[in-house]
């Protein structure tokens, strides 16, 4: 896939290299697209449309991190409707991953989870 890939932390780009590498991503000015590694979080920008503020997954912080840390474990709606018992930690397939919000809680519930997204 090409994109524009930047580094704004010069004493990171040894990290863009190696995700580049790995998923096969090639550098091009001509791509509307920018995947960019701050020094805090790697982001997907528009790169025509800077109002649009970057896309950024953060399963630590906010509303995402409170979610795991107090959301009631496996008394959640998302584990009880994956069959999250005391005993069961089945495998489950996410067929609408968004920015795998869900798939992280039950990650941390102790499911393996395939995430799919079109």
């Amino acid at each position: 896939m090409q994109l524009q890939l930047i580094c704004e932390d010069p004493s990171q780009q040894s990290h863009l290299d190696e995700l580049a590498a790995r998923w096969q991503l090639s550098h091009t000015d001509e791509s509307d697209f920018a995947l960019v590694l701050t020094a805090e979080r790697l982001e997907l920008r528009k790169v025509d449309e800077p109002k649009l503020g970057a896309i950024f997954v953060d399963l630590i912080g906010g509303a995402v991190g409170h979610r795991r840390k107090f959301g009631g474990g496996k008394g959640q709606a998302i584990a009880k409707a994956a069959g999250l018992n005391k005993g069961a930690t089945p495998t489950v397939l996410d067929g609408t991953a968004g920015l795998g919000r869900d798939a992280f809680v039950l990650a941390s519930l102790g499911c393996k989870v395939q995430m799919v997204e079109r």
